[in-house]
Order: C-alpha cells, then sequence, then structure tokens
C-alpha cells in the first residue's frame, strides 16, 4: 500500500510540474453547421428598437424605436434618407403595406400614425380612439383596413383613406392585446394577449373561436 501511495504521488507531483512549466491556450470553439452569420449589423438607433417590418419585395426594412425615430434600411445595413421623426413619442408598432408605399406605426400614446414610404412624411393627422400603448398593428390583404390592438384591451379597425374607425371598439378578454393579425382573405382577424390565448373574430367584431 505504501509503495502505491508513494507512486501515485509521484505522478500527482510530475502533472503539477507539467502543468507548472507548459503553456496552454483555450481552443477556440468551432461554429455549429447551419449556424447563421449575420450579413450586417445596422446601426443608428439611440435606444430600444421595438418592431421591424420589411418593404415587400425591395427587402428594405423599416424599423421603430424609443427614440421616436423611424429609419429605413437597405438590406445591406446603408440607410435610405434620413430619419422621420414622431413627435419625439415612443413608438412602438409598424406594419407595411403591400404595396410598399405605406407604413402604419403606432405609438406609446395611443395615436396611429400612417406614413408615406418614399416622401417619408406622415400621411395626414396622426388616428386616435386609443387611450394606452398600440402594441400591434396589420394591413388588411387589399389595404383597405388597418387594424390596432392595445394595452386598453380594444382592437380598432380603421380606414387608411380617411384615419376614422369603421366600427366601433371590440372589446376583447385579452387584458392587453399584443398581436393581430387578418387572415389571407381579408374576412377575419386574429389575435393575441397577456391572458395566453389567441382569439378569432369577424369582420363586424363576433367573436368565433
Amino acid at each position: 500500500m505504501r509503495m502505491a501511495h508513494l507512486t501515485t504521488r509521484s505522478v500527482l507531483l510530475r502533472q503539477s510540474q507539467n502543468t507548472q512549466t507548459t503553456s496552454w491556450q483555450k481552443p477556440t470553439s468551432e461554429r455549429p453547421a447551419g449556424s447563421l452569420t449575420p450579413e450586417c449589423v445596422m446601426e443608428g438607433h439611440s435606444e430600444c428598437i421595438w418592431s421591424l417590418a420589411c418593404v415587400g419585395t425591395s427587402y428594405n426594412i423599416v424599423s421603430t424605436s424609443s427614440d421616436g425615430s423611424i429609419r429605413q434600411w437597405k438590406r445591406y445595413g446603408e440607410q435610405v434618407g434620413k430619419p422621420w421623426r414622431s413627435d419625439g413619442r415612443v413608438v412602438g408598432s409598424i406594419a407595411s403595406s403591400l404595396d410598399e408605399t405605406m407604413v402604419v406605426i403606432g405609438s406609446i400614446d395611443g395615436r396611429v400614425q400612417l406614413w408615406n414610404i418614399i416622401e417619408g412624411k406622415m400621411v395626414r393627422d396622426p388616428w386616435e380612439g386609443h387611450n394606452a400603448a398600440v402594441k400591434c398593428l396589420d394591413l388588411s390583404p387589399n389595404a383597405r383596413e388597418v387594424a390596432s390592438g392595445s394595452e386598453d384591451g380594444t382592437i380598432r379597425r380603421w380606414n387608411p383613406d380617411t384615419g376614422r374607425q369603421i366600427a366601433p371598439p371590440i372589446e376583447t378578454i385579452h387584458g392587453w392585446v399584443n398581436s393581430v393579425k387578418y387572415s389571407p382573405q381579408g374576412d377575419k382577424f386574429a389575435s393575441g394577449g397577456s391572458n395566453k390565448m389567441i382569439c378569432v373574430w369577424s369582420k363586424d367584431g363576433k367573436l368565433l373561436i
């Protein structure tokens, strides 16, 4: 037993000596197969980015931020024109039209704005109705309606040509309405909220599912 103990102790001593005299550099781990590498990094906003929208076949990207600005980017990172200013208010949600001409934007103050992408200008005055932050937006497939969901628990539908509400607001069971999406046919829409449920609504506001 004593010889075995000495032998073990000698091995440990040699390992310790080798460790002290050997320089070892941690190997760099290889990137896992199939992992993604960013094509570019787009920088310009000074505060949190809340929402993004891709603009049709141009693949441009429009971003909204807590800094109150709206920015348009080419897919390879170059910024298109100057930032659009939204009265300095936090901009939280965005959706783009299929014809690549308009984006609709929701603010933390409950207002909804329609912007001309090409000109970088707001179209008419903001739409007012929500009394809390607008969390989500979607345009109908024919672009004749805009649906907005808010922290006030309602979904509102707007005529983008006039900025007026099409029908009375839908009082949901969600609490906060965090997402809304029209069906491909535009005859109904779905919503999701803070109550962990998804609801499907008819265009006249009836709860279907």
